[in-house]
């Protein structure tokens, strides 16, 4: 307790000379300098707290920004001493040559340059002396300033979410001292990149590296400044797709970013190259986290600011006297800015962290990996802007976005895992369940064996033998077309008759290799079964096949509208619009190793491919019925490019025999379709 006492009369004494100094400087500038007084502890402090502009005024923070570390040089006897315990033997033993002058000396730590014994130029930094008993007892000394605030502020600590601030700085800060966990977060960012040719992560040398002392590959290039002014523009856009590719990777597609992207942490290469500095400083999101970002993203880039309003406070826990109503005011004054304002003045990353404070202004404590993120977004956003200063975040972002969503959206695993929990509710009681009632992991096995057990039971307690699901479906559509175009049908007995000849189909109908096929192989029993029961009650082969293809179609739209919504969302390119709608397709229910595609290249109005792999026309020609695919499956392709707004050219389906199905979307609107001249003329 002397000890936490004696630190924090050194802390009011640097506070007093904080507010004794001559106003000649501004107060922001003269906490920055008292912060350095008081030691590598403070400085950390002063450098997380400029990601908080929830915690102090904007003018604190952009001092803070600009805070550097000042440290007297450790003398190289230190140095080598420390080498010695930390590394055993002499400096000789493991390296080359090792510089006198260190090249960096920081609060923390001094980096110098050395050789190893193979020639290979490394970076070797050292920790200073007694870091650990220094940390341990500042660390002490605020936990104990941070107790007396809870008791004399309650409303105030609670409000500003000081105390998970402080877990944070902790965490922050005693990660740096542990070099030997800086190493490993290296390797983590360094697996997240392998076979990003446009991102390096320097080697760090296990051998050669402990809790105080990491040696690194060294590396040479150019600092921001530099690169943006003597680079050609063909270069500088290099470096800017890959800066923008690396930030959203790091920042959407993992979770795990850099948290202090200022300029000194990342170096250029004029071969388009960056190479990633200093990671004692990282956040992780949670999956879900992301999630609500992607979809905050994209509501925001669309205009659509309750959706994304709806996104940002989901994330939020609100205080007892927190205000909804003027929360969503300040968010809706702020989204207004970002659509309106000029380039310069405004960007998604400065909007995203303005929107946080304005949650914190009205009673809304988001978490801190959160406030973190937003930060170190805006700090990584700063970066792209001193390269192309009429750059737009959000327009380079928006193909990545896409990408990023349309991957999520499709990942099989997800789909049924999501579908698990929400089913059950939404066919029992009509709702979806809170995001509340969701879990994120269970054993999934569990999952699958009920799965298995509902898959044998659903359906059994309908006295036609039918499954209840796949039977509401159908006859959803089915009733209203055949009552509407065949009055005289006996419509009852058809669908009874029906359901008997698919229980005889689906009896040999194999398990296929994914979801989406199954569910396809199965409609297609389905199809030919009504098909068999429209014939037998009189229907011509023609009038059978028109009304199969209008109840097709009747089920097939609705599929269509996910896909052509997704599309819409993220580009105003109508070919860019087909090619997101015909991927989704092709991931699900379409999706490999089920189907088989391959790319086709095109002209630049068309999106074209083919498919090699198709059972549900293997179905068909199975039971010789491959006549009937054409006239209904194969044929509802051309209202589906219409629906997505171009034209499908076709010359030929597995079905008719061909090895492929060959699908050409045509966007070009002066180009009439030529699906009257192809085979498949329906």
């Amino acid at each position: 307790m002397s000890v936490i006492l004696w630190t924090l009369r050194r802390e009011v004494r640097a506070l007093r000379r904080y507010n004794l100094q001559s106003r000649g400087e501004t107060d922001p500038t003269r906490f920055v300098e008292a912060l350095i007084e008081l030691g590598p502890t403070f400085v950390k402090l002063g450098q997380i707290l400029s990601t908080r502009p929830d915690i102090l005024p904007e003018e604190y923070v952009a001092a803070l920004e600009r805070l550097q570390e000042r440290a007297p040089v450790v003398p190289l006897d230190v140095i080598k001493a420390t080498i010695k315990t930390e590394l055993g033997g002499k400096l000789a033993d493991h390296f080359e040559t090792f510089e006198c002058d260190p090249v960096a000396s920081a609060s923390l730590a001094q980096v110098h340059r050395a050789t190893l014994k193979d020639g290979t130029v490394v970076a070797v930094k050292v920790q200073r002396p007694d870091m650990d008993a220094l940390i341990s007892r500042d660390m002490a000394a605020l936990s104990f300033g941070i107790t007396i605030l809870a008791k004399i502020v309650p409303r105030k600590l609670r409000r500003s979410n000081l105390s998970d601030f402080f877990a944070e700085f902790r965490r922050y800060t005693l990660n740096e001292l542990d070099f030997a966990a800086e190493a490993q977060t290296i390797e983590r960012f360094r697996l997240n990149f392998v076979g990003h040719d446009t991102v390096t992560i320097p080697n760090t040398y296990q051998k050669l590296t402990t809790r105080r002392v990491l040696t690194m590959d060294w590396v040479e290039g150019l600092h921001l400044g530099d690169a943006a002014a003597i680079l050609t523009d063909e270069k500088k856009d290099k470096l800017v797709s890959g800066l923008v590719n690396m930030l959203l990777k790091m920042f959407v597609s993992d979770g795990l970013f850099h948290a202090d992207l200022h300029p000194g942490n990342i170096v250029f290469h004029s071969d388009g190259r960056l190479t990633l500095l200093d990671f004692g400083m990282y956040g992780q999101l949670e999956p879900r986290q992301q999630d609500r970002f992607i979809l905050y993203w994209m509501a925001v880039v669309q205009g659509q600011t309750r959706r994304a309003f709806h996104h940002f406070r989901a994330q939020t826990d609100a205080l007892p006297d927190a205000d909804e109503a003027a929360f969503f005011g300040q968010f809706a004054k702020l989204a207004e800015e970002f659509y309106t304002s000029p380039l310069r003045e405004t960007s998604l990353a400065k909007i995203y962290l303005e929107m946080m404070q304005a949650g914190y202004q009205t009673g809304f404590v988001f978490p801190a990996s959160l406030m973190l993120h937003a930060k170190a977004l805006t700090t990584a956003e700063a970066l792209l802007f001193e390269l192309a200063p009429d750059a737009r975040f959000e327009q380079l972002s928006r193909p990545y976005i896409a990408r990023e969503f349309a991957a999520r959206v499709a990942s099989p695993n997800r789909l049924a895992k999501r579908a698990s929990q929400i089913l059950p509710e939404l066919l029992l009681l009509g709702e979806l369940p809170p995001q509340t009632a969701m879990d994120e992991d269970w054993d999934w096995s569990t999952t699958k064996a009920l799965a298995n057990d509902l898959a044998s039971q659903i359906g059994l307690t309908n006295v036609d033998g039918g499954r209840t699901m796949l039977r509401d479906l159908v006859e959803h559509h089915a009733l209203p077309i055949l009552q509407a175009t065949k009055p005289a049908l006996n419509v009852p007995d058809i669908l009874k008759a029906t359901w008997r000849r698919y229980d005889e189909l689906e009896r040999n109908l194999r398990i296929a290799e994914t979801t989406g096929a199954m569910i396809t192989t199965h409609l297609a029993a389905l199809t030919l079964a009504i098909y068999e029961s429209l014939v037998a009650q009189g229907q011509s082969p023609e009038e059978a096949h028109g009304l199969v293809y209008q109840i097709g179609w009747s089920i097939y739209e609705p599929m269509s509208e996910l896909p052509l919504m997704l599309a819409k969302t993220l580009s105003a390119d109508p070919t860019k619009q087909m090619r997101i709608a015909t991927n989704v397709f092709r991931k699900f229910p379409f999706g490999d190793p089920a189907y088989g595609w391959r790319d086709i290249d095109t002209d630049p109005n068309t999106v074209g491919f083919d498919c090699t792999k198709c059972p549900v026309a293997s179905f068909f020609k199975q039971h010789d019925a491959s006549g009937l695919c054409v006239k209904t499956w194969c044929a509802l392709d051309y209202p589906l490019a219409q629906k997505w707004g171009g034209k499908l050219e076709r010359t030929g389906t597995i079905a008719m025999g061909d090895d492929h199905c060959d699908f050409r979307w045509n966007m070009d609107p002066a180009r009439p379709s030529q699906q009257n001249n192809t085979k498949a003329e329906t």
